[in-house]
Order: structure tokens, then sequence, then C-alpha cells
């Protein structure tokens, strides 16, 4: 039997109009070892930030979200839940922490918490696409990395910036590959590289001007740039459409 620490209802009935949107819930598992209890409190004090999330696009079905939870990160529709396990957090803050991440100018707590904030995301985007029943045609891992990086983007006047710090996790899981083998082509996800490159894409999109150095190093600099503005255009309407799509409900 799981230990619950805490149970905390977040934004408990969200109402527009004559609909109402269910709740989205946060539970803690009560934490046994110091990593666990490090990875608590970095998820606690970005809190306000993880209610910001749920805000901004509301979820039509009650779901919850299980931080310490042994398995994930991942969505479960058969139980409505987002789990994300502690080690998860403390693997992450390791990534940044040996990699000397602060010479960037983001400590290695703060660039974990900004990809607690992107992986949270990505998996709220499969609850909301399984729960509303959205048709997606080609990759759904795809679809919601997008929809993680446009969801900060639009929450947080920073958004960009901590979609920034989570595209740098996938270029540093991307280096601890020696060699790629057929089950890296054939899963679910991308490649870490590719993930890497689509969500800077994005980022660079949002603010040419603003994020201009990150395509120094493309070899194809001036295609790579219109090409990312106008995907960032396309998403951008497509994220319209949905936010008036759910607003609508």
């Amino acid at each position: 039997m799981e230990r619950i620490l805490k149970v905390l209802a977040v934004g408990v009935l969200l109402c527009f109009g004559q609909s109402c949107k269910a709740a989205t819930v946060n539970r803690f598992i009560e934490t046994e070892t110091r990593q666990e209890v490090q990875a608590y409190r970095l998820i606690k004090k970005i809190e306000p930030q993880l209610q910001q999330l749920y805000l901004v696009l509301p979820m039509e079905h009650q779901l919850t979200v299980v931080y310490g939870a042994q398995d994930g990160p991942l969505f479960d529709p058969e139980l409505m839940q987002i789990q994300i396990p502690y080690h998860f957090v403390t693997e992450v803050l390791n990534r940044f922490t040996n990699d000397n991440y602060q010479v960037t100018g983001v400590s290695p707590k703060e660039a974990t918490q900004d990809a607690i904030l992107h992986t949270l995301g990505h998996e709220y985007g499969h609850a909301y696409l399984y729960a509303n029943e959205v048709i997606i045609l080609g990759r759904e891992e795809d679809a919601v990395d997008t929809l993680a990086t446009l969801l900060l983007i639009n929450a947080f006047e920073n958004g960009a910036e901590i979609a920034l710090s989570a595209a740098d996790l996938f270029a540093l899981e991307d280096e601890e590959i020696d060699e790629l083998v057929e089950d890296d082509f054939s899963g679910e996800h991308s490649l870490d590289a590719q993930r890497y490159h689509s969500t800077v894409c994005l980022i660079y999109g949002s603010d040419p001007a603003k994020y201009a150095a990150l395509l120094q190093d493309s070899a194809q600099r001036e295609d790579r740039a219109a090409m990312c503005q106008q995907e960032y255009a396309r998403q951008s309407d497509n994220w319209d459409r949905l936010i008036r799509r759910n607003s609508a409900k």
C-alpha cells in the first residue's frame, strides 16, 4: 500500500459560463530517502507553476498527478493518472549537475524544475488528447512534445526559457548514447537529438530576434530559420484553435 503524504486539489472546479472543467489533483507519495526529500522539495517549490499549467488548458475529466510513483513519467489512461517518480527528478538533477549547467546562467536545480514542467506538460498532453478524444495523425509523442512547449510559452512570461532547459536535457540524454540500435528507431519517441532540435525550433520561432543564437551552428541556418518561423506560426494557430475549442465546451 502506498503511503500518501499529501493530497492537494488544484483549481478545484473550473467553470466557464454554463460549463465546468474537472479538477486536477496532485498527490505526493511519502518520501523515504534524502534524495526523495530533495526531489519532493524541488517539485513543491514550483507548485504554483504546476497549477498554472492546469489552468491554461483545463481538463474535462478528473485527473490525478502522482509524484513519487514507482514508474514513469507516464500517463495511465485507465487510472486517469500522470505518474512522475522521485527518482526521475533525481536523475535529471544529476545530469544537469554533472554537465556543470550553471555556466548557462541557470542552476542545475532550476533547470531540473524547468524539465519537470515540460515533462508534466508532455504527459498532460497525453491525458488531454485521451480525455477529449482528439484525433492525431502521426506520432502522438511528437504531438505532445509540441503541446508541452507551446503550453509553457503561453503559460509563462519566461516559458521559452523553461522549454530551453528541457531541450538541453534531450541533448544531454543524446550525448549518453554511444551507438544507435534498431530499437532506437522503432520506439514510440523520436530520437533525443530530434526532440532537442524540434523543441529549439519552436523556441526560435517564438522570438527569432531573441533566440537567433540557437541556430548559429546550423549549416542551413537561413533555411532552418525560415522553416522554424513557419512551423511556430502553424503550431501557434493550432494552439489557438485548441484553446477556442476547449473554451467552447
